[in-house]
């Protein structure tokens, strides 16, 4: 849970925005990497979810791997708990915040152009781990 506690990153307001947003960019490359490791595994005759079960339960524990990792190995997304479109929100404003501060963000660059075609599949109302099936499998 990210509100268990107060945490103090500035004085401005807008310091607090940049962690939720960044959380949010976080939490979609941790999406896409996770839809791609699943692809593999899957491609290679592994379980999808006995893997995601392993990484969720030894690598990465949490509610990111465990809960976006379960929709992607079942292929399940709906209901969305945050939409593919919010995704892209969230996403475009990481990378004006990154823009703002002349700092690059690489994997936010490919996740654009992700996130777009997921949109452009008809993904846009699912929720956004749907972005892992642009991978094939």
């Amino acid at each position: 849970m990210i509100g268990s506690r107060t945490w103090r990153l500035g004085e401005l307001p807008e310091q607090a925005n940049i962690a939720k947003v960044l959380g949010n960019y976080l939490i979609a490359c941790a999406i896409q990497s996770l839809g791609e490791a699943v692809s593999v595994a899957e491609a290679a005759g592994a379980d999808p979810g006995q893997f995601v079960e392993l990484l969720a339960s030894t690598l990465f524990p949490g509610p990111v791997y465990s809960g976006y990792g379960s929709m992607i190995a079942r292929r399940t997304y709906q209901p969305a708990g945050f939409t593919t479109t919010l995704g892209r929100k969230d996403l475009h404003l990481a990378l004006d915040a990154a823009a703002g501060q002349a700092v690059p963000l690489p994997f936010g660059e490919l996740l654009r152009d992700v996130f777009d075609q997921a949109i452009a599949d008809g993904r846009a109302a699912d929720d956004w781990a749907a972005i892992a099936e642009r991978q094939p499998r």
